[in-house]
């Protein structure tokens, strides 16, 4: 059901959609989710180790069904990060791993991560005898598939089936967080959702932030439903999984502050929050008292990541003045050398706190939601906003954190938002598998594809304050000039 606003102030009658307008199987919102399961399950999880690509590639007598194969097992072949997570969890176990994956595939790091210890078939306690850079919270997903398999070829496919499935369930919250949508509705929502797996890659199903993903669809739900504890436990949860998600805290209760205007309200979001982040202190606290300050330190450390709206204003001013200001691998992804990108890493922080406190304050001067669906619109809106302060802002932007986006992608219709994020992650999709060498090398192709990124998520950021002032003002009441 859409409903139609008017240059009055008033809304015309709800119109549907017409669902004979589309052929009966996209009408089917089950069909719908097969597919997206499928997408995410199966066709983003097909990739082989890089090894066995190479391999494959090298094999003179393979089968032509096999080498036809290939550009496939290319695009979606598994990641380093993947064998971080498989060498990691078998050294928590005490079993065989591969300890110079452990340093090599991380570059540069402080000295506390470098020791591991040796295979003896004793649980080995994470922080304090294998180092770990993610929260506690993480730990269960990573290890879990290491029990289900010795090898990494079958860890990797487990280990993708379980972070697809998460994005699922972050997807199927998303549709639930629409009181009332039609089959056609939710149909929809579920094919946008697969699009947005295919163009997202294998970056979905190959990384941790799938944990997040699910945890802030969580929150969605139980905001769009007025749960104060639930919200702030989903919040709180995520920032467990992946810290910097907390940001979407203030930016989503601004969008909605009818609902978290009393003090209980906010007394309950609180109480959630707090125990979603205990989540990951508590146990961390426990396996090693220092293990918080590693972790903080550890992050704290991290240099200007190439891939940064920051990497990318360096890496055109390189261009331009024929200085490559030079990239090395450290605390597992490519950052900046140098003394000018370590002041902006230490100031890209402060500089992202304040921007989404001002993001947060315009968000919450807006006027009052007049209906459910604009209400749950606003709340969307304000969590994308959010998203994207932290991958304009951030001194950090791996593309998996467009991964947080899918359940409220899902969940909003604005055609313009929905464009700019699909375009967005196939760009990162088409340099990290064509051509990833030349944006760590800050070639112009690699800039170029880097920038192109930059310029579309500008380009969402305008259509998304459009999209919250729009409704701003279709919802003013309109003024009564007095009778002539």
């Amino acid at each position: 059901m859409h409903r139609v606003h008017r240059t009055d102030g008033k809304f015309d009658a709800p119109r549907r959609v017409r669902a004979s307008n589309f052929p009966r199987w996209i009408r089917s919102p089950r069909l719908a989710f097969l597919f997206a399961a499928f997408v995410g399950c199966v066709w983003l999880n097909q990739g082989p180790p890089l090894r066995r690509y190479d391999a494959l590639v090298g094999e003179a007598s393979l089968h032509p069904l096999v080498r036809s194969w290939l550009p496939l097992a290319f695009a979606y072949r598994r990641s380093a990060d993947e064998e971080l997570y498989f060498a990691t969890a078998n050294a928590i176990r005490g079993t065989d791993y591969d300890e110079a994956v452990l340093l090599a595939k991380r570059g540069e790091m402080p000295e506390e991560f470098k020791h591991f210890p040796h295979p003896d078939g004793q649980w080995h306690r994470p922080y304090s005898e294998v180092p770990f850079e993610y929260p506690a919270l993480i730990l269960p997903f990573v290890v879990l598939p290491s029990l289900l398999s010795s090898t990494f070829d079958m860890y990797a496919v487990y280990f993708g089936l379980l972070m697809a499935g998460l994005v699922i369930l972050s997807v199927s919250l998303a549709v639930r967080a629409n009181p009332r949508p039609t089959p056609v509705e939710r149909a929809e929502q579920w094919w946008f959702a697969a699009a947005l797996f295919l163009a997202q890659g294998a970056l979905l199903v190959q990384r941790v932030d799938a944990v997040a993903t699910v945890l802030l669809a969580a929150a969605l739900w139980a905001a769009v439903y007025r749960r104060p504890f639930l919200f702030g436990l989903g919040i709180g949860l995520a920032g467990a999984a992946k810290i910097i998600p907390v940001l979407l805290l203030l930016p989503m209760m601004a969008a909605d502050r009818e609902t978290f205007r009393s003090r209980g309200a906010v007394a309950r979001v609180a109480a959630g929050f707090a125990a979603g982040l205990a989540a990951s202190v508590v146990p961390m606290v426990l396996l090693s008292p220092s293990a918080v300050g590693a972790l903080v330190g550890y992050h704290a450390a991290r240099g200007l990541h190439v891939e940064s709206t920051y990497g990318v204003f360096f890496a055109v001013a390189g261009l331009l003045l024929g200085e490559s200001p030079g990239v090395t691998l450290s605390f597992g992804s490519y950052n900046l050398g140098g003394e000018a990108s370590s002041f902006v890493s230490k100031a890209a922080t402060p500089l992202l706190l304040f921007v989404t406190l001002g993001f947060s304050a315009w968000v919450m001067m807006r006027s009052r939601p007049r209906s459910e669906a604009e209400r749950r619109d606003a709340i969307v809106c304000a969590a994308l906003g959010a998203l994207l302060c932290i991958w304009l802002f951030s001194k950090v932007f791996s593309p998996q954190y467009m991964t947080w986006a899918i359940p409220f992608a899902a969940a909003i219709a604005n055609r313009g938002v929905r464009a700019c994020l699909l375009l967005a992650m196939a760009i990162s999709q088409a340099y990290l598998r064509g051509f990833y060498d030349s944006v760590v090398a800050m070639r112009p192709l690699g800039v170029v594809a880097l920038g192109a990124r930059l310029c579309v998520l500008a380009i969402l950021a305008v259509v998304l304050i459009r999209a919250l002032s729009v409704v701003d003002r279709m919802t003013q009441v309109p003024s009564r000039r007095p009778a002539s």
